[in-house]
Parts: C-alpha cells; structure tokens; sequence
C-alpha cells in the first residue's frame, strides 16, 4: 500500500506572501512553466519547499493565487470608467495607467505558457477580459451618447479591442523585433484608440 498523503492546514496568505509570489514574474517571462516544479519555484521565490507548502498545495494552486492578486488589482479601473464623462481624458489617461500598471513585468510567452499549461490561473485572465470588454462597450456608448465620442459603432470598438488585446497578450513574436513591453504597448493603444475617438 502506498503511503497516505497527510492532510494539512494551510495558513492563510498574507501581504508578505503576495509579495514574494508577485516579486518572482520577471524571473518567469522566458521560462516553460509547464516544466516547473515546486523545488524551482521555491528557488525562484528564495524560500524553502516547507515555507511554500505552509500557504500552497500545488503549483497550479501557486499560478492561480498569482494571478488573481494582478487581477485583482487591475479591478481599480472600474473606477475609473463609471464616473463622469466631463472628465474623459483623465478618464482614458488613468484607465491605460491602471492596465500598463497591471502588466507590467508579465510576457506574452508568460500568459501563453500560463494558458497551454495552468488552465484554471488563465480563466481568471480571460474572465477579467471579458468583464473589461462587457465595461468598456458601454462606457462607448455612453461617451458617444453623450457627444464624447466620434459617432461609431461600439461592436467594432469592441472587436478591435478583444483582437488587439488577445494577439497582445499571446503571442510573444509580436515583441521579438522591437522593444515594446505590454505595458508600453498598451499604453500607445489607449492613446491612438481615445485620441482618434474623442469629439473636439
């Protein structure tokens, strides 16, 4: 018979726990995370396998609590698109800072490894995308209801964002012959985008 896992308690995360798990993405922008095992992942994060098993069962359990403290965060900008429409540059302003500010040290080769091998960490991802496609569709119509906006149809603003968003953020070549980030692509998307929008 073969030995009987022991059930055990986990601690409960704590700020220095989401520190230490978010302070490793850099190190994880060029690796194949499906070869990944607990003992690297300790290594990467600079503690011990018994310290990651104290808050952790699994790498998949790992990669899904990494994921949903980013996206978490990047939840701000619903903030920022549901108030005033007076205030629409600040508005688009500080919604691509929040987003830039949310990629910011994750690779597209990342996110593809994380949706080819940690499935359930990249439905949290493609769950927040959708969310944000669903909010910003109707932040356009407001914008072009109340005369903010250009006269457009919001599906293909829409589409446009959902295609961009999805090469963006999967595939890695895009970046391979020139020294974009996620963070400054995005940050040049949200500019084109609103400033070709926006009624003067």
């Amino acid at each position: 018979m073969g030995r009987k896992s022991i059930h055990r308690e986990r601690k409960d995360k704590t700020k220095k726990v989401e520190q230490w798990t978010q302070a490793i993405l850099p190190k994880l922008s060029t690796m194949p995370l499906g070869e990944l095992t607990i003992d690297d992942l300790a290594v990467l994060m600079n503690k011990s396998k018994s310290t990651i098993y104290q808050y952790f069962v699994t790498k998949e359990e790992i990669f899904e609590y990494i994921t949903q403290v980013r996206i978490d965060r990047l939840k701000a900008y619903k903030n920022e698109i549901s108030g005033e429409l007076s205030t629409i540059n600040y508005h688009y302003e500080t919604l691509a800072k929040i987003l830039a500010e949310g990629v910011k040290d994750i690779s597209p080769f990342y996110l593809k490894q994380l949706q080819i091998h940690y499935p359930t960490a990249w439905s949290i991802v493609n769950d927040f995308l959708q969310g944000l496609l669903k909010d910003l569709k109707h932040f356009y119509v407001l914008g072009i209801e109340n005369k903010m906006f250009k006269t457009v149809s919001p599906e293909l603003l829409i589409k446009l964002d959902e295609y961009f968003i999805m090469q963006l953020i999967t595939d890695h070549t895009f970046f391979n012959n020139n020294q974009q980030t996620l963070e400054s692509a995005i940050k040049e998307y949200m500019y084109i985008k609103f400033e070709g929008l926006v009624s003067r």
